[in-house]
């Protein structure tokens, strides 16, 4: 099987259920099935595949999941996508997105091994769902390839949360990722391998007195999914490597706004659908699903780490306390977002927002 396979059609659909009924509790009392009791104690939460069927737990096991960091000190702090109801409004005016990615940390577990050659390849594509009300544009896709050097050589340690951080708008030459009618589809995946000798040419890892970047990345915006694959078979040249994957990538189905969320489920509440809002997410493993949704933590962007309520500053400097995602592999995004009215007859150069 190939680290890197682009499936568009294989969706992943997280579903949140405020009412039940007897075949979801016997989903969520089935170890076996990804069905899981809120954390609110309101409703349940299901990851449902393209045949509208309940995915088992080992498939979510290494499936990314997208969570929304709360911005209220009430409720849950860690939000599954499909709990969350967008910020951003929409209309007929502005019916689209342009969205603004920030990679602000990447903290590996620490039941990952990382030795002096141990990296990491990313791979993030986002772009308009097939299913956008928007007839205008083509389905594509904005393609992320990052490399991450998860060993700091001049420390003689794996490299900290806060030191592998990026802003895919550079990758994009400072042109926001644009989403036609709002409605997205989005996929994940990080493979964990040795460096092989292409892998420094694809990736130009600066280096100065001070310090070293610690991660590299490319863009491709507005590609085609065929496209898609010619980057994919680059980077499945890992296979000597001795990869290992850390994410696997099944696409979500995201509403921007709620334009587009009303666009798709046409007002059906039985109808569901994952959504994200401006602000701070965090992508994790389906394994480590319940750890984080039951979590009331806050995020230190000074250490790049979720961290659980009730620590201390002077605790958290010096590491003295039981840390629950000690052994979770995840990653926070920031993420703008603004409203736009798209025109199809307009190449968008350098667009700032």
């Amino acid at each position: 099987m190939k680290a890197f396979q682009f499936n568009q059609n294989k969706v992943l659909v997280p579903s949140y259920f405020a009412e039940t009924d007897n075949e979801l509790t016997s989903a969520v009392n089935n170890e076996e099935l990804a069905a899981y009791a809120s954390p609110t104690g309101k409703g349940i939460i299901a990851f449902i595949d393209e045949e509208q069927s309940i995915i088992s737990e080992k498939d979510l096991s290494n499936q990314f999941i997208i969570f929304q960091l709360s911005d209220k000190k009430e409720g849950a702090a860690v939000l599954e996508s499909s709990e969350v109801n967008p910020d951003i409004e929409g209309s007929e005016e502005q019916p689209d997105v342009l969205v603004n990615l920030k990679m602000q940390s990447f903290h590996i577990g620490d039941d990952v091994k990382i030795n002096k050659r141990t990296r990491a390849t990313m791979r993030i594509n986002i772009g308009k769902d097939e299913s956008s009300s928007n007839s205008y544009f083509e389905t594509v896709f904005w393609s992320i390839a990052a490399g991450l050097d998860l060993y700091n050589k001049t420390k003689n340690k794996p490299a900290t949360p806060k030191d592998l951080k990026a802003d895919f708008k550079e990758a994009f030459a400072n042109r926001p990722i644009e989403i036609p009618g709002g409605l997205a589809k989005m996929t994940f995946e990080v493979v964990k391998h040795e460096e092989p000798k292409w892998w420094q040419r694809i990736f130009n890892f600066f280096k100065s007195g001070t310090g070293q970047v610690f991660t590299s990345t490319i863009g491709f915006p507005a590609i085609t999914a065929s496209a898609i694959n010619l980057v994919d078979e680059l980077l499945n040249k890992l296979d000597k490597s001795d990869p290992e994957v850390l994410f696997k990538s099944r696409p979500l189905r995201l509403a921007l706004s709620q334009k587009a969320k009303n666009d798709y489920t046409s007002g059906n509440e039985r109808i569901k659908i994952g959504a994200l809002t401006p602000g701070f997410c965090v992508l994790a493993r389906g394994k480590d699903f319940l750890k984080l949704i039951n979590a009331n933590a806050y995020y230190y962007p000074t250490y790049g780490k979720l961290v659980p309520e009730n620590v201390s500053n002077a605790d958290l400097v010096a590491g003295n306390y039981n840390d629950p995602f000690k052994n979770v592999t995840y990653v926070i995004f920031r993420i703008g977002m603004k409203a736009t009215k798209l025109d199809p007859t307009f190449n968008y150069g350098n667009t700032d927002f």
